[in-house]
């Protein structure tokens, strides 16, 4: 086996991705499967939980479905200990959970900024600390893979500015964390994806954003859940073992034009 394939492999590891019921998250599940990863598939819907796991184990992998709320400590906390009482380890966590709703920021409630800011922001938190806790004392390291936006990198005039604050305060301490946890072999990473053909962004992006995003971005389309994928998962394997506190900008080169 050649130093690519030997460092893509994750046969052994162990994987918990949160929001692995449809759309990115469901890829990085899959992926992280199909280059051997063992994998707990975390989902506020428990039937698209358990759909995600059913079709990693067709395909031959290993897979466990666990409802959780990654807004609550506790729930954040049973997704780690499945891992370990189901496979017996955890190496890598993605953190994929978020969301938001668009409105003009002079109409934006104190309410409607933290559950924007609980979905994405502590979601992430609570992840990388809750998993990093179980590597440490594991003793191995591992990694922790955040996803973010491109919308964390630049402005946006369509009513996302606490969206854009929330995902750019991922990229934040997504560095932090990474100089902070290096010692223990941790590394932290995040994708920031550009617009993306999934159900979530067709259900809630109005149409003209969703247009500017295609006619603006140098390849002339939106992104497939699989191609953020396989980001996450070379951010998550052994290819990536020199890079950590990075942010993999995925957005058919959206960001060059300022818009992703």
């Amino acid at each position: 086996m050649g130093f690519v394939r030997e460092r893509l492999d994750l046969a052994g590891g162990v994987a918990v991705v949160t929001g692995a019921g449809s759309g990115i998250g469901r890829a990085i599940a899959i992926g992280l499967a199909d280059v051997g990863a063992r994998v707990v598939v975390g989902e506020l819907n428990e039937e698209r939980g358990r759909a995600t796991a059913a079709a990693i184990e067709e395909a031959g992998g290993e897979a466990h479905a666990v409802q959780a709320d990654v807004r609550a400590r506790e729930q954040v906390q049973r997704l780690v200990d499945a891992a370990l009482e189901r496979f017996g380890d955890i190496h890598v966590m993605v953190n994929n959970v978020g969301g938001s709703f668009q409105l003009p920021t002079l109409d934006l409630s104190d309410n409607g900024l933290e559950a924007v800011l609980r979905v994405n922001l502590k979601a992430m938190f609570l992840g990388s600390q809750i998993a990093a806790r179980a590597m440490i004392a594991a003793g191995h390291g591992g990694s922790i893979v955040s996803t973010s936006s491109g919308s964390a990198l630049q402005g946006d005039a369509v009513g996302s500015a606490h969206y854009s604050a929330a995902k750019a305060a991922i990229l934040g301490m997504t560095r932090s964390l990474a100089a902070e946890w290096a010692r223990h072999g941790i590394r932290v990473n995040a994708v920031a994806p550009g617009g993306v053909n999934t159900p979530g962004r067709v259900r809630n992006m109005r149409e003209d954003v969703g247009s500017r995003a295609v006619e603006h971005a140098p390849l002339r389309r939106l992104a497939e859940p699989e191609e953020i994928a396989a980001g996450a998962v070379f951010l998550a394997s052994g290819l990536a073992s020199y890079v950590t506190g990075h942010t993999l900008v995925i957005d058919g080169g959206g960001s060059t034009t300022g818009i992703s």
